[in-house]
C-alpha cells in the first residue's frame, strides 16, 4: 500500500515546514509514504521551504490556478493508492496514517476524521473535537478520485460517502489553523454561502453528467438520486445567504426547491431539511459563520 500526503500550498510559507514535517513524521508501517507539495504559484517563501526538504519530498509549482487546481494535481499527480489531502496551514497527527491505514486495506472509497483548532502559532485552542470533511480530513482512493475531476473544493469527493463507501472515524488527526487568511470567508458569510451554493450547484450539473456513464463505485440510477442531494444542500446555502441579507422572497424560493430536490433525492425529505426550512421560514434565523475563539 503506498499513501501519497498531499499538501496544497498558496503562500502558505510560513506554515508549510510544519506540515511538511507532519507527514515525514508519519509512524511507520505497512506502507510505503510519498509527501506531494503543490504550489500554486506562491510568492512567498515556500519555494525555499520546500528547497529545505530536497530529496525527501516531491514538489510541483506552477503558476497561480487556483485552489480546485491545486486539488485537482493533488490527487492526479500522486503515486499513492490513496491520497491524504492537507492544507499547508494545517498539519497532521503523527498517528495518522497508521490509523486510517486499516480502513484503506478494507477497501473504503473515502475516509472522513475530526480535527482540532489551532491558533496562528499553532497552540490548541481548546480541546473540543470539531467534524470533518474539509480537505485536511480526507483520505481518498485515488483511483475513485480520478472519477471526479476536475473538482472545485474538497465536497466533489464527498460523493464517494454519499454513494456507501466512505467512513467517518471520531478521532482528531488534523490540526485545523486559524490565522486570519483561511479560505473560509468568516468576514462576509453571505459571500461565502452564495460561493458554496454555487460550487454545490456544479457538483451536482457534474454528478447528474456522470450518470450517463457512470464510475466503477455508483451506478446511474444512484448516481441521479445523489445528485439531488446536493442541489438540496446548494438551495440550502443559498438559502442562508438570503436569511443573511433579509431577501424573504429569496428564502422562501429557496426552501421550496430544498423541498422538491430532496423528495426526489436518495435520502428523501429528512428531518435535517425540515428543521433547515423551519429555521428559514418559521424562526427566520440564519447560522453565521464565525471563526473559533
Amino acid at each position: 500500500m503506498k499513501v501519497t500526503c498531499s499538501i496544497l500550498c498558496y503562500n502558505y510559507g510560513r506554515f508549510l515546514a510544519q506540515a511538511i514535517e507532519s507527514c515525514l513524521s508519519q509512524k511507520p508501517g505497512d506502507y510505503e509514504l510519498e509527501v506531494l507539495v503543490i504550489d500554486d504559484g506562491s510568492t512567498d517563501e515556500t519555494p525555499e521551504v520546500c528547497q529545505d526538504y530536497q530529496g525527501r519530498i516531491r514538489v510541483l509549482r506552477s503558476e497561480n490556478q487556483g485552489f480546485g487546481a491545486s486539488l485537482d494535481k493533488a490527487i492526479a499527480e500522486a503515486s499513492g493508492d490513496y491520497v491524504c489531502l492537507l492544507d499547508a496551514d494545517d498539519y497532521f497527527d503523527t498517528n495518522k496514517i497508521l490509523t486510517l491505514l486499516p480502513f484503506m486495506q478494507k477497501g473504503y472509497l473515502y475516509i472522513e476524521h475530526t480535527k482540532y483548532f489551532i491558533d496562528s502559532d499553532g497552540k490548541l485552542i481548546n480541546s473540543t473535537v470539531h467534524g470533518g470533511g474539509n480537505t485536511s480530513t480526507l483520505c481518498i482512493n485515488r483511483t475513485a478520485a480520478l472519477s471526479l475531476l476536475p473538482i472545485q473544493n474538497e465536497i466533489f469527493f464527498h460523493p464517494l460517502k454519499s454513494a456507501g463507501h466512505g467512513i467517518e472515524i471520531s478521532q482528531p488527526l488534523s490540526f485545523y489553523r486559524f490565522h486570519g487568511n483561511n479560505m473560509t470567508n468568516y468576514k462576509q458569510p453571505d459571500a461565502q454561502y452564495s460561493y458554496l451554493a454555487r460550487v454545490t450547484h456544479t457538483l451536482a450539473d457534474q454528478l447528474l453528467s456522470m450518470s450517463q456513464n457512470p464510475p466503477f463505485w455508483v451506478d446511474s440510477y444512484t448516481l441521479e438520486k445523489i445528485s439531488r442531494d446536493y442541489r438540496a444542500i446548494a438551495y440550502y446555502d443559498e438559502m442562508e445567504a438570503a436569511l443573511l441579507k433579509d431577501k424573504w422572497g429569496k428564502v422562501l424560493l429557496a426552501c421550496i426547491r430544498i423541498i422538491l430536490a430532496a423528495l426526489r433525492s436518495r435520502t428523501g425529505l429528512t428531518i435535517w431539511h425540515c428543521k433547515v426550512i423551519i429555521r428559514g421560514l418559521v424562526l427566520r434565523k440564519p447560522i453565521e459563520l464565525k471563526p473559533a475563539s
